[in-house]
């Protein structure tokens, strides 16, 4: 796979982007306290970086959920790490996942965080593969925009490999 890889975004853009969004996040939230829950695991190694670059009271909360196989999507979402109810009522919430490209994961996520009776919920994306999109879904904050291909590094992975490449590359079909 990797004779294929093409890089999409060098570790130097990604960390740029992300500058810019923990500063988005910041003129949103001023002085307000932030809970970035973060989906695992794809989006560890963005919500870390978030994080360091965000300059405002915060904290970081885990949820795990699964919807893929391989390269596909299976359609079902499989809850593997639930959110506690104490962690979540009366708090600003920031969902930060690594990509959206269906969009069920995160408009389930945002639908089962809601439950919890937060102050507010927000949903942020690295990445945003609108092209495959089946459900009505924007995220609040989004780094990039991409077209219709299979990316991995930077916490994507394929078959829980090339996760920890620091750019996102992307899968050169021959």
């Amino acid at each position: 796979m990797l004779e294929n890889l093409e890089i999409l975004f060098s570790e130097e853009k990604l960390q740029e982007r992300i500058k810019e969004m923990a500063l988005e996040i910041k003129r949103d939230y001023k002085d307000e306290e932030v809970i970035f829950c973060s989906v695992l695991k794809g989006a560890i190694f963005f919500t870390v970086d978030l994080m360091k670059k965000y300059d405002g009271d915060a904290k970081i909360d885990f949820v795990r959920v699964s919807s893929y196989e391989g390269e596909n999507s299976t359609g079902k979402i499989n809850l593997k790490i639930p959110l506690k109810k104490e962690n979540i009522e009366g708090k600003n919430i920031i969902l930060v996942e690594d990509i959206v490209d269906t969009g069920r994961t995160f408009k389930y996520l945002t639908e089962y965080i809601k439950e919890f009776n937060p102050k507010s919920v927000k949903t942020c994306v690295l990445l945003d593969k609108k092209a495959r999109r089946v459900v009505s879904f924007d995220a609040d904050y989004v780094g990039f925009t991409i077209d219709d291909l299979f990316v991995i590094g930077y916490g994507l992975d394929y078959d829980e490999k090339y996760r920890n490449l620091p750019y996102i590359g992307y899968v050169k079909s021959n």
